[in-house]
């Protein structure tokens, strides 16, 4: 206590050394000119050489604000514009005709504090996958960090220039929302600062990356956005760990049902979520077009840890069919009934994940190839700059994101919940108890 008053005395002490510092050097500044002769154009500059420095070390916070940070942006706006012409030769994006070149003209510049967009009206004859093939050049060209193009209209584009990074840092878990919106629950950063919010309901959503890319922390940040949802029985979570509980038992509390005993138990869960699907979509029919959940119908969350031990690894010929089939159809019909499927899966192989497009949000993390990252989040978006094969080991969390809807992928960095929080989640969150599950009552029923 006797520290933290100390502590801010001293502050109380510096501030007042500095406004007093800015006072004294005001005031000689003044005295000098009424003592003096001086013409007042031999007074401004002397008057601006010594408060500039003045307030700077009076008050820094106000000085970057006011005078450090528009100088500083003028002068990265004058050097994108200085250079635009020269790097759009040298990274192959002129266009000759008649004896004459061409390049894109650059329209406007918007500055962020860790990205810049610059907007670009190509050349006649030029296509986006121009400057998609020509980004990593670009990049570094202009000595930045990234560069991704993004459609701005037929013949115009941005290019989003990032120079710093905002997802560096880890990001710690983020407040556990008292109503959270099931179209947007926020689980992490986005690479320009802002909350990286993802759709459950109306979705299913696919996580692929390597050992220690960090799927958990999607998974568990995601659940954490659930919580008081599951809390309050509006959401259940039907999870499958095939690893036994290894990676999912630690939040065992916030599963109204978990399987992770057998492929057989496994199936049966699958299957009983169908039954659950066909009966709402049978009362759903001709009435409305999305389940909205309640308590008595929450929406069910059907969690798979790892796919490919579902749907390639299983023996048994049989389960894995069966498998196969009732996941199909949860991705197929689940939507609308608010049966949402979020899978995580090591390898995104074809042979290994063959209903990969039924996903509409997808999310790479840490890859080993640039195949692989087109792989999951479709065809050519390692080449709109999901660099999934370049994230370090380091940057656990860190992952590309296609959403349906949205043509260009977002760089994001979900949130990192330890083993104590996520018992600490199951403590507080824990799912209500329901009655035994009866799947032939629900398929009569459905009948």
């Amino acid at each position: 206590m006797a520290s933290k008053v100390l502590r801010r005395m001293w502050g109380i002490v510096k501030i007042v050394t500095r406004l007093a510092l800015l006072l004294a050097l005001l005031v000689g500044v003044a005295w000098l000119g009424m003592r003096s002769d001086w013409h007042l154009v031999y007074m401004v500059p002397v008057a601006v050489a010594t408060v500039l420095p003045a307030w700077r070390l009076g008050h820094p916070r106000s000085f970057r604000k006011a005078v450090a940070l528009p100088y500083r942006r003028r002068q990265r706006r004058r050097w994108y514009s200085k250079r635009f012409v020269s790097v759009m030769k040298d990274c192959g994006l002129l266009r000759r005709r008649q004896g004459a070149s061409y390049v894109a003209s650059l329209g406007r510049v918007e500055l962020g504090q860790y990205s810049d967009r610059l907007l670009l009206g190509m050349v006649s004859g030029q296509a986006l996958v121009d400057y998609e093939k020509a980004s990593d050049r670009i990049a570094a060209a202009y000595g930045v960090r990234s560069c991704r193009v993004i459609a701005a209209g037929p013949s115009s584009l941005w290019l989003e220039l990032g120079h710093g990074d905002a997802l560096a840092t880890p990001v710690w878990p983020l407040p556990v929302p008292a109503n959270p919106d099931l179209r947007n629950i926020a689980i992490g950063r986005r690479e320009d600062g802002g909350l990286w919010t993802l759709p459950v309901l109306g979705t299913h959503c696919f996580v692929a990356g390597a050992t220690g890319a960090g799927k958990g922390s999607v998974i568990w940040s995601l659940l954490r956005g659930l919580a008081s949802s599951i809390w309050a029985g509006s959401t259940q979570v039907w999870a499958i760990d095939p690893k036994g509980g290894m990676e999912l038992g630690f939040g065992r509390p916030l599963f109204t049902r978990f399987t992770g005993e057998s492929a057989e138990a496994m199936c049966e869960l699958l299957e009983d979520a169908v039954a659950v699907m066909d009966r709402r979509c049978k009362s759903l029919a001709g009435k409305t077009r999305l389940h909205s959940p309640t308590p008595d119908e929450p929406m069910i969350l059907v969690l798979i840890d790892e796919l490919a031990s579902l749907t390639a690894y299983v023996t048994d010929r049989k389960l894995r069919e069966r498998a196969s089939a009732a996941i199909s159809a949860l991705l197929t019909k689940g939507r609308a009934a608010a049966i949402v499927v979020v899978a995580a899966a090591q390898d995104p192989r074809k042979e290994v994940v063959s209903f990969r497009s039924l996903f509409p949000t997808k999310i790479a993390m840490r890859l080993d190839t640039g195949m692989q990252v087109d792989m999951v989040l479709g065809d050519g978006l390692h080449a709109m700059g999901a660099h999934c094969d370049r994230i370090p080991p380091s940057l656990a969390g860190v992952a590309f994101v296609s959403v349906e809807g949205i043509r260009e992928p977002m760089r994001v960095r979900a949130s990192w919940i330890d083993d104590d929080e996520i018992i600490a989640m199951g403590e507080h969150y824990r799912a209500p108890l329901v009655p035994d599950f009866d799947a032939a009552q629900i398929s009569e029923d459905a009948a």
